[in-house]
C-alpha cells in the first residue's frame, strides 16, 4: 500500500501541530507547513517535511506547494487548510489594513492553495 500524504498549514503550534503529529503517528507522510522559517526549522529538526507556506505570499505558496509534489512525485492524498489568524477585538477598532491582511491569509491565501 502507498503511504498516503497530507498537507497541512499553520503547524507552528495548536490544532495543525497536533493533527502533524497525530497523522505521522498513523502512518501519514505530513508536510507541516508554518509561515515563519523558524517555526519550519523547528519542524525539521523534529522531523517533519516543512515548507515555508505564508498566505500573504503567493509566492511562498507557489514554492511551498512545488516542494511538496516534488516530494511525493505530484501526489497530494489531502490538504488541511488550517492555518490562520485572527486581531481581537471589536470590528470597529481593527485598521480597514488589518481587516485586508485577516482576508488575504484567512480568505484569499486558502483559496489560492487550494486551487493549485
Amino acid at each position: 500500500m502507498n503511504e498516503r500524504s497530507i498537507l497541512i498549514t499553520g503547524c507552528s503550534s495548536g490544532i495543525g501541530l497536533d493533527a502533524a503529529q497525530s497523522l505521522r503517528g498513523r502512518g501519514w507522510r505530513v508536510f507541516a507547513a508554518c509561515r515563519n522559517e523558524a517555526d519550519c526549522a523547528r519542524l525539521r529538526e523534529e522531523g517533519f517535511a516543512a515548507p515555508r507556506i505564508d498566505y500573504e505570499d503567493e509566492a511562498s505558496i507557489e514554492a511551498g506547494l512545488a516542494e511538496v509534489l516534488g516530494a511525493t512525485g505530484g501526489r497530494l492524498d489531502a490538504l488541511f487548510n488550517n492555518g490562520a489568524y485572527a486581531i481581537p477585538g471589536p470590528v470597529e477598532d481593527v485598521p480597514t489594513e488589518a481587516l485586508r491582511t485577516i482576508f488575504q491569509a484567512n480568505l484569499i491565501g486558502w483559496h489560492d492553495l487550494t486551487r493549485r
